[in-house]
């Protein structure tokens, strides 16, 4: 275990970054956002990350980052729950994104344990924050083990119930930083969710005969010019399948749906496509859509949830 000072908050507080290794496998988080920095091998790092802590602050990109409490969009920036009804931040046009301020990437997490082969950070914050209900108490834990396996392990309890989607927002480059839509690409889905041009659901739908049908190892380039910022509604198991020049990845998660987002709009050090994202949680726009599956935290009510990505060097 290797633990460093990577930088300092606007605040003057230390943020480190904390790496894990078991046999030739090997990962690094931040305790800024509980950002996944680092996954791999020495030689053969599957994430993008950034160099400085002041080019994490603030990302628009949510590079690696912890992301909740809702993850991915809420329509209108507006939910109603039991009876009660809240707005949110509206971050992205006239809606939410990512859960606007009270979004968990951007603060400074605790270290709650360091194992052998694991890290758990946690993360309090105030009640109200961003428009959601509640205070909430988080925490993720990291784990590697000797065969590559990145575990995931998210835990949330909240003091009023609230809707929850927590995901973890990497990006993966399987090829040492060429084109990701040059990546073979599978996912166990028979139905993605359909948007409109705010990325809004407009419907669930089947992926036979659509430019969404990954049942089938493709290179991600081969339809919409590799463009995507879709949802999948996984299959029993949630197989995810990606294959690079130098490496490959599998995930799996507990999780019904997984977001591909194909980095069209990264910027700065990394160019368009320069990495595809695996956003596994639940579906965009959950909270205002009664036949979408919901989780929900609680006091007494705690969600969890895991997921995991395997890697190999080819």
């Amino acid at each position: 275990m290797e633990r460093v000072v990577f930088g300092k908050t606007k605040d003057g507080e230390d943020v480190h970054r904390i790496t894990i290794e078991n046999g030739k496998y090997m990962f690094s988080v931040l305790t800024w956002g509980a950002t996944l920095c680092y996954f791999g091998t020495k030689d053969c790092n599957v994430v993008l990350n950034h160099k400085s802590l002041d080019e994490y602050i603030g990302d628009p990109s949510y590079m690696g980052e912890v992301v909740g409490p809702v993850a991915n969009r809420v329509a209108n920036a507006y939910f109603s729950l039991d009876g009660k009804s809240y707005s949110l931040d509206k971050n992205n046009g006239r809606n939410n994104l990512h859960s606007g301020s009270a979004c968990y990437g951007q603060r400074l997490w605790s270290v709650l344990g360091i194992g052998i082969n694991s890290i758990s950070l946690a993360l309090s914050t105030p009640s109200g924050l961003g428009g959601f209900p509640g205070s909430h108490e988080i925490s993720v834990t990291y784990s590697i083990s000797n065969e590559g396996e990145l575990g995931i392990l998210y835990r949330s309890i909240s003091s009023e119930k609230c809707p929850v989607a927590i995901t973890n927002h990497s990006y993966f480059n399987l090829s040492k930083g060429k084109d990701i839509r040059e990546t073979l690409l599978s996912i166990d889905a028979n139905s993605y969710v359909a948007v409109d041009e705010e990325l809004i659901p407009t419907g669930v739908e089947p992926v036979e005969a659509t430019d969404f049908d990954f049942r089938k190892k493709r290179r991600i380039r081969e339809r919409r010019d590799g463009k995507y910022d879709n949802t999948f509604v996984l299959g029993r198991g949630g197989m995810i399948f990606a294959e690079g020049e130098d490496a490959w990845l599998e995930a799996r998660t507990s999780e019904p749906g997984v977001q591909l987002y194909t980095g069209e709009f990264l910027s700065g050090d990394y160019a368009p496509f320069s990495g595809f994202c695996l956003e596994t949680g639940r579906y965009p726009d959950t909270p205002n859509h009664d036949d979408y599956p919901k989780a929900f935290t609680g006091p007494e009510q705690e969600f969890v949830a895991t997921t995991t990505y395997k890697m190999g060097v080819k």
